[in-house]
């Protein structure tokens, strides 16, 4: 073996340690590796599974809020679940340039729903993975209007 690596080494070759991948690969279109408790979850909430228990009024109330927050938004967002816990508000966008505004605007939104709804301490905004988004009472009234 000795002699081998030594006319290796007349002839130039090298050998070196393979290199250990280090870097981990994270894809930001939606495809990230998630626990199964956390899959479940969201698609229990993006199917309206999870019945809200405390916050309910800040549910029904979340298009107003929006709409007076953040206008160009209304309608294109729906508030699906709220987290009594730890006092998340779930909600999804129709298109992934309105989840990024949606956002952009969390802290304003978080300060007005705290603002309006009694008892609902909103302290974070969860926004999950863009969907089309269903008709809530409000706006199908508006959009059927002339």
């Amino acid at each position: 073996m000795q002699a081998h690596r030594e006319a290796a080494r007349r002839y130039g070759a090298t050998w070196q340690k393979p290199k250990r991948r280090t870097t981990t690969v994270v894809r930001r279109d939606g495809r990230e590796p998630l626990g199964l408790g956390n899959v479940i979850g969201m698609m229990m909430t993006e199917r309206g599974m999870a019945a809200p228990a405390a916050g309910g009024s800040g549910l029904a109330d979340f298009d107003t809020i929006l709409t007076a927050v953040v206008p160009e938004l209304a309608g294109r967002v729906q508030a699906v679940a709220f987290d009594a816990e730890t006092g998340r508000l779930a909600v999804v966008p129709d298109l992934p340039a309105a989840g990024t505004q949606l956002r952009w605007s969390a802290p304003k939104l978080v300060a007005a729903a705290n603002e309006r709804v009694r008892g609902a301490n909103v302290p974070a905004l969860r926004v999950l993975a863009p969907a089309p988004v269903k008709a809530s009472p409000t706006t199908a009234a508006a959009e059927s209007a002339p």
